[in-house]
């Protein structure tokens, strides 16, 4: 038996089979004689056989967890067997640091030093490790000599651990049969608990052992995961992951935060009350292999009867399944990590600084691409074999250049359980009943804007959940269901990302925010605002109607932050809202922050850019088409409609333009249901462009949304639609006064 046949043995032991068991410890000691391993693997090779023998000997606290220092082992020695080296026998998580030519030792201890300051994490204060944990007796030097990468795979495999066992315990509480998922998060634990001790990290691995105990319960039936029982094992979620993010932090040579609560939380999983019945059974191997098509219902209930846990070797020797069958069912049943409904598409994980450099370098080649095709030389040639390798070059580089911007594109399903997390917590500490329904949560967006919207949306659901929503009494007097009901809704239109926060609470009332306003000075008293310039005050900085601040809102801080945020994506937020009936916050934002497609615009000698999803049309107008009326400027009839003309040249000082409308270009675009109509020159085709700031030095540029190179080599401005507009209306109200 080969130590790939160890480690597959281990992984669907059990600590009652002692045939087994017996097995292990026979193979064990015949590669301690072979002479077929290193000398370096005596002492691992010496602490595997100790594992098997205090899990025969019935000598351990813990067997599952010898079990998995056994596993744990058992992989260093495969290690140890690749690369020749100690140093390299590290990991359960298949990671190593390469070659011992190629590593480098660890720096010194500095005052930043990561080292120094993941081992301080490592042999920190806190309570004691687990007895019989994995890696206990192993010194922290000797793991941060090992590899610092290691450590950095284990902080990352762990926090997505945690992250789908997070949305499967919330899906859990609305689904409860649903044996799977209780073994998902199990798994989840259990493999923090092991990795974390075999590498001397002993408050995360005591934190995942009692929670993984108490998990152990729900998948024997003993308990139901809803309750008091999903609010100890969320709270266990939260505390390892500011423990591991610790560790995050110890590796960037900085210092996290200490986590509050650790002993509490400890004291609670040793002795959980509220026990509640639970009558969903974990799916066991016969199951398992029926739901496989391997075998019949009837012979694997008949061979559970007679073989107990011995089922697949019954099943074996009557020739129902091969030993393959069996094999894949105990993978299925043992190292299954991920959630039901989760894709089996291979995954790399790549740096994000790698992918965004990927995305710049493309970015350069697409401005490099249309200063060659548009150069003079290439565009006037007479030589068709030359046109249409610059049109096939021209297809690559949009292939190409689509295909980097999806790499960064991630759906929003992991900020949308986030979200369902939070709602849960509000409502449960305002004793509220509140239901949460999301919709649209594949959509994607890019990656660099998860994190900016993260901020808006959770003010904005904490508002939904603590002042939209009503208390149950409160909504039956009113004729509603005492159940609440938040929706999050996300969907792509006009290339744009939708998201919408709607709830149906109790409204917001316009005439008091109308009233704090002009307590607060911010409106004149007796000045009649229209429904959505009221709304927009809720943005004001420290503005709230809050009758009483609570911990988690009503300072009037948060809906500033919201705006600030999500301008700077260059979105717009709009609120809509009836009194009794609930109110909708609703986020415009772009695809991506990199490239857009636009319409080039000449006014005069220079060139401007126009977000092709804004522009409506493109007309040479009649001049009777044209009026000027008086508080409304320069108009132009449209369908029966007259919409604001806008002057672009005037806009930007630009000389030599053309003044005549009936000679030059009106370009209708719309922006959130508003029309006008920009006077240009000419329109010099569509491209595709990549965004570039103006920069910090400019300030902000309430017209002009970016920049980007042309294919002549010229900078053209990128018009901000939604800037114009504002600007459009404000010089007409300044001209009617």
């Amino acid at each position: 038996m080969t130590l790939d046949d160890l480690a597959l043995a281990v992984v669907g032991i059990e600590p009652g089979d002692l045939q087994e068991l017996a097995h292990i410890y026979g193979h064990l000691e015949s590669l301690g004689t072979s002479g077929e391993l290193p000398a370096a693997a005596d002492r691992i090779l010496g602490d595997a056989i100790r594992c098997v023998e205090q899990i025969i000997l019935e000598n351990c606290p813990d067997a599952a967890q010898t079990i998995a220092e056994l596993a744990a082992h058992i992989t260093a020695l495969q290690k140890l067997c690749e690369y020749g080296d100690p140093c390299d026998a590290v990991s359960p998580l298949g990671g190593s640091g390469g070659p011992p030519s190629e590593r480098q030792p660890p720096a010194g201890p500095t005052k930043a030093d990561p080292a120094a300051t993941v081992a301080d994490l490592m042999t920190g204060s806190g309570r004691p490790q687990a007895a019989g944990a994995a890696g206990s007796s192993r010194a922290a030097s000797d793991v941060i000599a090992f590899d610092p990468a290691l450590l950095a795979e284990f902080v990352t495999e762990s926090l997505e651990h945690l992250d789908r066992a997070e949305g499967i315990l919330l899906d859990l509480e609305t689904n409860p049969n649903n044996p799977e998922g209780v073994n998902s998060i199990f798994r989840a634990f259990h493999t923090i608990k092991g990795t974390s001790g075999f590498l001397g990290l002993p408050r995360i691995n005591i934190v995942a052992h009692k929670a993984e105990t108490l998990l152990d319960r729900a998948r024997k039936g003993e308990i139901a995961l809803a309750g008091g029982y999903a609010d100890l094992t969320l709270a266990s979620t939260d505390l390892l992951k500011q423990l591991i993010e610790q560790v995050r932090a110890g590796l960037d040579g900085t210092i996290a935060p200490e986590p509050e609560g650790v002993d509490a939380l400890l004291d609670r999983l040793d002795a959980p009350d509220e026990p509640l019945p639970c009558e969903s059974q974990p799916m066991r191997l016969g199951e398992i292999l029926v739901a496989k098509g391997k075998a019949d219902r009837e012979v694997v209930e008949t061979a559970a009867e007679t073989a107990g846990k011995k089922i697949g070797e019954q099943l074996v020797r009557q020739g129902v399944v091969s030993p393959r069958d069996v094999v894949d069912a105990l993978r299925t049943q043992k190292q299954s990590g991920a959630a039901a409904g989760v894709g089996t598409d291979a995954t790399l994980r790549v740096s994000m600084a790698r992918l965004d450099r990927l995305i710049d370098m493309v970015g350069e080649l697409v401005i490099a691409q249309a200063i060659v095709s548009q150069d003079p030389v290439v565009r006037d040639t007479d030589s068709q074999a030359l046109s249409r390798k610059v049109s096939q070059l021209d297809k690559i580089t949009r292939e190409l250049q689509d295909l980097t911007l999806s790499m960064r594109m991630v759906p929003l399903k992991g900020m949308f359980q986030k979200m369902a997390r939070l709602v849960r917590d509000v409502a449960r500490k305002s004793g509220k009943d509140v239901r949460f329904v999301t919709e649209g949560d594949e959509t994607e967006i890019d990656r660099n804007m998860v994190d900016a919207i993260s901020d808006p949306l959770v003010h904005m659901m904490r508002n939904a959940a603590d002042h939209g929503i009503e208390p149950p009494e409160e909504r039956v007097r009113a004729g509603k269901s005492p159940q609440g009901t938040i929706a999050l809704r996300a969907r792509h239109a006009a290339g744009k990302v939708i998201i919408e926060v709607q709830d149906d609470g109790r409204g917001i009332d316009s005439r008091r925010i109308l009233a704090k306003a002009v307590e607060r000075g911010l409106v004149e008293a007796g000045r009649d605002l229209p429904e959505a310039e009221i709304f927009d005050l809720l943005f004001a900085p420290g503005f709230s109607t809050a009758e009483k601040v609570t911990d988690v809102s009503g300072r009037g801080v948060g809906m500033d932050v919201v705006k600030k945020n999500i301008d700077s994506l260059r979105g717009r937020v709009e609120i809509t809202s009836a009194k009794g009936a609930g109110s909708t916050f609703s986020i415009s934002l772009p695809l991506t922050l990199a490239i857009i497609d636009g319409m080039l615009l000449r006014v005069g000698r220079q060139t401007y850019i126009l977000p092709t999803v804004t522009i409506e049309q493109a007309l040479r107008p009649e001049p009777g088409d044209l009026s000027t009326v008086k508080g409304r400027g320069e108009l132009v009839m449209l369908r029966g409609k007259l919409i604001p003309m806008f002057r672009l040249h005037r806009l930007f000082a630009v000389p030599g333009a053309c003044e005549n409308p009936t000679e030059a270009l009106l370009v209708v675009v719309e922006h959130e249901a508003q029309r006008i109509a920009m006077l240009a020159d000419e329109l010099l085709g569509q491209q595709q462009v990549v965004i570039k700031s103006l920069g910090s030095a400019l300030g902000e540029v309430p017209v002009v949304s970016g920049a980007a190179i042309l294919g002549d080599g010229r900078v053209g401005l990128i018009l901000d639609v939604g800037g114009i507009i504002r600007v459009a209306r404000g010089a007409a109200e300044e001209e009617s006064a």
